[in-house]
């Protein structure tokens, strides 16, 4: 999977999407940040909240036997949301967007947009 293609057509979805970046392993890999876009967290809190949302996918994988496949997961801020989309056990999209979007409809979009791409071999 192209990796760096994929976080910039996420970015070309939507001038509401704020940063589209691939982390493996809990570490940032590919994408970042829109041009225009300034961030809310500082490169420390970032890096933190990433490998927080790393470790928090890699529990939702546990109940997948019995739920099904995850194929989000969201959180909504004051200033921000959020949404983790898991590419494999090990690759997670995560995509952060205008508090004001309809984030439902990008969701969607992001779906569809990450299911064009190849699945990357193991």
């Amino acid at each position: 999977m192209n990796y760096d293609q994929l976080c910039r057509d996420v970015m070309d979805l939507n001038s509401a999407i704020r940063f589209s970046m691939v982390v493996v392993n809990g570490v940032q890999r590919f994408g970042g940040y829109r041009y225009d876009v300034v961030g809310v967290l500082d490169s420390d809190e970032l890096v933190q909240s990433i490998q927080h949302a790393h470790e928090r996918m890699a529990g939702r994988f546990v109940a997948e036997s019995k739920l099904g496949r995850t194929m989000y997961a969201m959180a909504e801020y004051e200033k921000v949301k959020r949404v983790t989309f898991p590419l494999d056990q090990k690759t997670l999209l995560l995509v952060s967007m205008d508090v004001k979007s309809n984030h439902s409809r990008i969701i969607k979009l992001i779906l569809k947009t990450i299911a064009k791409y190849p699945e990357r071999p193991d």
